[in-house]
């Protein structure tokens, strides 16, 4: 196919942001909902319900991940999109080792992983920063 065919075929940003929000909506809600409270679990020692919190929004986000990198890609925009899919995969994985760390009970190992996974997130931010996404950025204020 060729390259006017395929840009022909993609959608333009604007139509990427809507189609990303309309998945990420929900899933940010449900992961503020699992997430709720998690920070006073930890302090108050229940590591294992907040290791399970860890778990289901590491489902959540992973799932919203899978769903967004089926969506077609802007032609124009398909190297950022790249490398803003590459720091929402490491953060996926980060919250996978945060899990397992909190299952093990070791919370500054999972402490250290959360101040990775904030900084990858705030790395996806500034890559699709003129996107305007809402519910597509990543806030940590949503997971706890």
């Amino acid at each position: 196919m060729s390259a006017a065919a395929l840009a022909a075929d993609s959608p333009t940003r604007d139509e990427y942001v809507s189609r990303l929000e309309q998945i990420c909506k929900p899933d940010v809600q449900e992961t503020e909902r699992t997430m709720k409270g998690v920070r006073d679990d930890i302090d108050a020692g229940r590591i294992s319900i907040a290791a399970g919190k860890f778990a289901k929004a590491t489902k959540i986000f992973a799932g919203t991940n899978r769903a967004m990198a089926a969506v077609s890609r802007p032609a124009a925009d398909g190297a950022r999109l790249e490398k803003w899919f590459t720091y929402l995969d490491r953060q996926r994985d980060y919250l996978v080792q945060i899990t397992a760390q909190l299952r093990a009970d070791h919370t500054i190992k999972a402490q250290r992983l959360t101040a990775r996974f904030i900084h990858s997130g705030n790395l996806a931010n500034n890559v699709v920063l003129a996107f305007g996404f809402d519910h597509c950025t990543f806030r940590f204020s949503r997971f706890g």
